[in-house]
């Protein structure tokens, strides 16, 4: 069927209907000095009628920031356009709109034009903003995050402007948790987050780094001093967290940024950490990172990467300690005690590097070092001697320690009877009963001792527990036991329960003829400590009584 020009004209204008509903697009046309000469879908956009945008009457439903991408008489992007701006709708409302045209050439009777779309992409972009924000912003409090402060900082040092960093966190914040649940847990740290965006200057940046640790970046010593003591006035009274009132404490760690550090941002940040971990060492507080700390940490730093070549390097050795029988003066066992010659910084003791090295992850290959070292010594030693050896609950925890136990003691032809594991740090039944490493052990006959019995760790369920055959008491608690006549109490009834178990308890630490006198008469047989001689090499000790003093 033959169709008019009118017919035909009216089809396509009814196209463009559908498309415009289909999808809330708007078709428009101007000329070449930026006049709209026809438009559709307006209406359906913005809610207002289309005649208001015919002309320039379209420019000032924009945002007043976005108008000049409108104006046509000064394009300079040749012959095609792509913009995003934002549109009044009927609510009063922006909406984000992105705004496509092409430029049709004078041509014939035709002059120059503009035709194109005005597409609505405010959902889009409202998902792109959220994704933004969440990308820059802690998503529980609202304040920056890592990639904020860091961008903050490298603006500062792009400026040469001078910053400081102070990094704090709650004292006891698991607490909080643990007595009043997550909930009010997450809702003081947004009070706290609050409260220190009021204590700090308001050019700084107050950022969460994770869990109860915040960072604020300020502009000098001065200002971080003065945020601390602003929030640390305003937490007197705690934190009302709707009938509750939680008591808050922060410990704080301060540093100076210096741009001409390798890669300034993050050691600023690292230097600040570092005095937030000595103020939390000393039981809160503030503390100013200074170049005496540093240095320590350096040296930390250096002997953690030192410690797995120091074991290939044989520069570690053992010492001897003796474990005495005091009735009989017989020797009954030894205790290995690492020790580190260091090439730079000569003899460190174990207090030093141990801890270390449980931090790290480096003490499963440590003490196979020790466990080796200890075979062989005692492999050109008497059958009859015993010996000690320190187990981390870390190594405890490795799946192929017992097999590593069995393979080193066979290796050099040592009975497992000669050798005693002692359980050195921590540990709670859950670790023990989780772990088959213990009772294969001592199904093979090692003997297994709890030592540092008297520490916050040690709990008389470890005694009772069949786990252990011995106990160890530590040194602060053979030292309270000789001076305070109710420890001395508890002491007596903890000798009765472990003979009663059949269990050996050692008094270590001892160190002076009081206290050996003490501890005989509250029944401990079994001691060691410098009283009886200070570590020596194995093959000095003997098998004899060692000389007292």
């Amino acid at each position: 069927m033959a169709k008019t020009g009118d017919e035909f004209r009216g089809r396509l204008r009814e196209r463009y209907r559908a498309v415009v509903r289909a999808g809330a697009l708007v078709l428009w046309r101007a000329d070449d000095t930026g006049q709209m000469t026809g438009i559709t879908g307006w209406e359906q956009l913005t809610g207002r009628p289309a005649d208001e945008a015919i002309g320039r009457g379209y420019v000032a439903a924009f945002h007043p920031d976005d108008q000049m991408l409108l104006d046509f008489r000064n394009q300079a992007m040749g012959d095609s356009l792509q913009i995003e701006c934002r549109v009044l709708d009927r609510d009063r409302r922006w909406r984000w709109v992105r705004g496509r045209g092409v430029r049709l050439s004078e041509r014939s009777s035709f002059a120059a034009e503009w035709v194109g779309t005005l597409e609505d992409i405010h959902d889009q972009r409202r998902a792109l903003d959220r994704a933004r924000y969440l990308a820059e912003r802690d998503a529980l409090t609202g304040l920056g995050n890592r990639r904020t402060l860091s961008a903050y900082l490298t603006r500062l040092r792009d400026r040469q402007a001078s910053a400081t960093v102070v990094m704090l966190d709650v004292d006891g914040f698991k607490a909080i948790n643990d007595l009043h649940g997550h909930q009010v847990g997450d809702r003081f740290l947004v009070r706290l987050g609050q409260m220190l965006v009021a204590a700090a200057p308001a050019h700084s940046l107050c950022a969460r780094m994770g869990g109860d640790e915040f960072c604020v970046a300020v502009a000098d010593g001065d200002e971080a001093r003065a945020m601390c003591a602003a929030l640390a006035g305003a937490s007197t009274a705690g934190i009302a967290i709707g009938d509750l009132l939680v008591p808050l404490s922060f410990s704080a760690g301060i540093a100076d940024a210096d741009w001409d550090d390798p890669d300034p941002g993050s050691m600023v940040l690292r230097k600040a950490d570092l005095a937030l971990r000595r103020a939390k060492a000393q039981s809160g507080g503030i503390v100013v990172h200074n170049a005496r700390m540093q240095a320590e940490s350096d040296r930390r730093e250096l002997l953690l990467r030192a410690i797995a070549p120091a074991c290939r390097n044989d520069e570690f050795f053992l010492e001897y300690q003796p474990i005495v029988d005091v009735d009989s003066g017989a020797q009954v066992s030894v205790e290995a005690l690492i020790r580190w010659q260091h090439p730079q910084f000569g003899r460190i003791g174990p207090s030093t590097f141990v801890h270390l090295a449980e931090q790290n992850g480096l003490i499963a290959e440590l003490g196979r070092w020790v466990l080796r070292r200890a075979c062989a010594d005692m492999a050109g030693t008497a059958p009859d001697i015993r010996v000690n050896l320190n187990v981390s609950a870390r190594q405890l925890a490795a799946p192929d320690f017992a097999d590593d136990v069995l393979a080193i003691a066979r290796e050099y032809a040592i009975a497992p009877q000669r050798i005693t594991l002692e359980l050195t740090e921590s540990v709670n039944m859950a670790v023990l009963a989780g772990s088959d490493a213990f009772a294969r052990l001592r199904q093979h006959g090692f003997r297994t001792v709890l030592d540092d019995f008297g520490t916050e760790y040690a709990m008389l369920s470890h005694i009772t527990s069949g786990q252990f055959d011995g106990i160890k008491l530590s040194r602060d608690l053979v030292r309270h036991c000789c001076v305070n006549e109710r420890a001395g109490v508890m002491l007596r009834h903890l000798v009765g329960l472990s003979e009663g178990l059949g269990m050996e308890i050692v008094a270590e630490g001892v160190e002076t003829p009081g206290e050996l006198a003490c501890l005989k008469q509250h029944g401990i047989r079994l001691m060691q400590g410098y009283y009886f001689g200070r570590p020596r090499a194995l093959h000095e000790l003997g098998t004899g009584a060692p000389a007292a003093g």
